[in-house]
């Protein structure tokens, strides 16, 4: 990732469990980086502003959500990846990639935020969608 592109602070794609912080490109949207930083079938963890989310990229299409499960609070950057859903490791709720509805013993919808390519770069906008 360029400086110009994160205010000139380095950001790189986390490994999976990873926190990368990630600089705000303009209000509300962060460059989180390259298409190409980002292998299909995987589990991002990343900071964008100050709130800790998952990158998520699953048949060639990106998913961005808080990287805390509903249910207590778990972390989701070592979750499983499903067929569109995401199994928390601590108790085996999942969350809908599409709609964030959840499974027991989750009962509380996980947010969605946006994510988009433009131009090759994937960015977030920590706006619910």
């Amino acid at each position: 990732m360029s400086d110009e592109a994160t205010g000139g602070e380095e950001a790189f794609a986390a490994p999976l469990g990873g926190g990368v912080v990630v600089a705000e490109r303009e209000a509300g949207v962060y460059d989180v980086g390259s298409v190409d930083d980002f292998v299909d079938d995987t589990i991002t963890g990343l900071v964008v502003g100050s709130t800790a989310i998952v990158l998520i990229r699953q048949g060639g299409a990106f998913y961005a959500l808080p990287d805390r499960c509903t249910h207590q609070r778990f972390p989701l950057n070592d979750g499983e990846l499903l067929d569109g859903r995401i199994r928390c490791m601590h108790h085996g709720a999942t969350f809908d990639l599409q709609t964030g509805r959840p499974t027991l013993p989750a009962v509380v919808k996980i947010k969605l935020f946006s994510v988009e390519d433009v131009d090759g770069r994937v960015l977030v906008t920590l706006q619910q969608r």
